[in-house]
C-alpha cells in the first residue's frame, strides 16, 4: 500500500474541505432562488416608448378582462399594463363604470373589484371613476335616487388623485346644508354624511369652520368625533361692534343686566334669514366663539353667523360673501340666566342673531365669550 508524505495528506485534505464548502454553497443559493418570489418588473417611467405603448393598449386590456371575467390570464396583462400606464388615458377610465357593474359591493374582493381600485389611483381627478361614483352618489340622494352608503364610501376611500373632488361635493351637497338653521337634508343624506365626512377628513378635505358649525347644528352625531381643535386660552367677553335690527340693540349686548330691549317676530323683513330681530355683528369675525348664555323673557333660538369661502352656503348680496348659520342657542325665556353649552368651538362667527319663537320676547342680556 503506497504512502503519502504527511504533507500531501494535509493539502489533500484542505482541498476536500474546499469541494465541499463550494458544493453546499453553490446549492444553497440554487434553492434560494428557486424558493424566492418573483422580482417585480421594473416600472416603465413616464414617457417612455413602454410606458406611452401600454397607455394606447390598455383600454384594450380592460375590455378584455371585463369581457372575459373568468380569465385570470386577461387581468393579469390588464394590471401588467395600468402598472406601465402612470396616467390613463379617458377611454381607459370609463371602463370603470363597466368593472363596477360586474364587481356588486356585496361580491368581496372580486379580480374586478381589484382592478377598479388601481384604476382609480391612476385616473386623473376629472376622469376618476371612484370620484364619479362619489358624485353622481351624493347628487342622486338629492333628487331622491337611493344609494348604498357603504358602497359610497368603498369608492371615496379608493380615489386617489379624485378624493379632493369627490369631498367637495360631499362638502358642498352634504355637510354645508347640516350647518344650516333651517335643516334641508333628509334622513338619507345624512346617513350618507356620517359615513363619508371620516374620509374626507383624513384627507384634510373639510373646512374647520363648517364642520365645527354642523357639529353645533347636532344633526349628524358621528361628525363630533372628527373635531380634533380645543378651545384657545384666553377666553373673554366679546363685544360686538355694532348690531342691526331693533332700535337700541346694542343695550343687550352691553353687560348690565338692567338693560335690555324687546323684540318682534317680523320674517317678512328683507333681512330676517341672516339678522332675525336683532344681529350683533363682529368685524372682523370672532376667530372662536366658545361660550354663550342669555337672559330673556320669551322662548327663541340664537343663530351663529359663521362666514365661509367658496360661495358655501347661503349669500349675503351686499357684502358678497358667503355664511352658514347653525342655531347655537335655545333658550326657554325663564326671566334668568340660561347657559348654551357649546360642543366645539364656533370659527369665524360674523353676527349672533336672535329670532324670537312665539312672536316677541324681551332681551335683556347675551353674554358670549371666546377669542377675537
Amino acid at each position: 500500500m503506497r504512502r503519502f508524505p504527511l504533507r500531501t495528506l494535509l493539502l489533500m485534505t484542505l482541498a476536500l474541505v474546499a469541494f465541499v464548502r463550494l458544493y453546499y454553497l453553490t446549492h444553497t443559493a440554487r434553492r434560494q432562488a428557486e424558493h424566492a418570489p418573483p422580482a417585480p418588473a421594473p416600472s416603465a417611467k413616464a414617457g417612455s416608448p413602454a410606458s406611452a405603448q401600454a397607455c394606447r393598449t390598455l383600454d384594450r386590456a380592460l375590455e378584455g378582462a371585463v369581457r372575459a371575467p373568468e380569465d385570470p390570464a386577461a387581468f393579469a396583462r390588464a394590471r401588467q399594463q395600468l402598472e406601465a400606464c402612470p396616467e390613463p388615458p379617458v377611454r381607459a377610465c370609463e371602463i370603470g363604470a363597466a368593472l363596477e357593474a360586474r364587481s356588486p359591493p356585496d361580491a368581496g374582493a372580486t379580480p374586478q373589484r381589484e382592478l377598479l381600485e388601481a384604476l382609480c389611483q391612476r385616473c386623473p381627478a376629472g376622469n376618476n371613476p371612484c370620484s364619479g361614483h362619489v358624485t353622481r352618489a351624493v347628487m342622486g340622494l338629492g333628487a331622491g335616487r337611493p344609494a348604498d352608503p357603504a358602497n359610497v364610501r368603498w369608492h371615496l376611500e379608493h380615489a386617489g388623485p379624485g378624493t379632493p373632488a369627490a369631498c367637495a361635493e360631499v362638502v358642498q351637497s352634504l355637510l354645508t346644508p347640516a350647518a344650516l338653521a333651517n335643516d334641508p337634508l333628509t334622513a338619507e343624506q345624512k346617513q350618507m354624511l356620517g359615513q363619508l365626512a371620516p374620509a374626507c377628513a383624513r384627507a384634510g378635505q373639510l373646512p374647520a369652520n363648517v364642520l365645527h358649525a354642523a357639529v353645533v347644528k347636532g344633526d349628524v352625531p358621528a361628525l363630533a368625533r372628527l373635531v380634533q381643535e380645543k378651545p384657545a386660552d384666553g377666553s373673554a367677553p366679546l363685544k360686538p361692534d355694532r348690531t342691526v335690527g331693533a332700535r337700541g340693540g346694542e343695550k343687550s349686548f352691553d353687560g348690565q343686566e338692567s338693560t335690555g330691549v324687546e323684540l318682534a317676530e317680523t320674517p317678512q323683513a328683507p333681512r330676517w334669514e341672516k339678522d332675525g330681530a336683532l344681529s350683533a355683528v363682529f368685524e372682523p369675525p370672532v376667530r372662536q366663539l366658545t361660550a354663550l348664555r342669555v337672559r330673556a323673557s320669551g322662548p327663541g333660538t340664537l343663530h351663529a353667523v359663521v362666514r365661509t369661502r367658496d360661495d358655501l352656503g347661503k349669500n349675503e348680496p351686499d357684502t358678497q360673501t358667503s355664511f352658514v348659520d347653525p342655531v347655537a342657542c335655545r333658550f326657554r325665556g325663564t326671566g334668568q340666566w340660561e347657559s348654551c353649552a357649546l360642543p366645539v368651538p364656533l370659527l369665524d362667527v360674523e353676527a349672533l342673531s336672535v329670532f324670537p319663537e312665539q312672536g316677541k320676547l324681551t332681551l335683556s342680556e347675551v353674554e358670549a365669550r371666546g377669542t377675537r
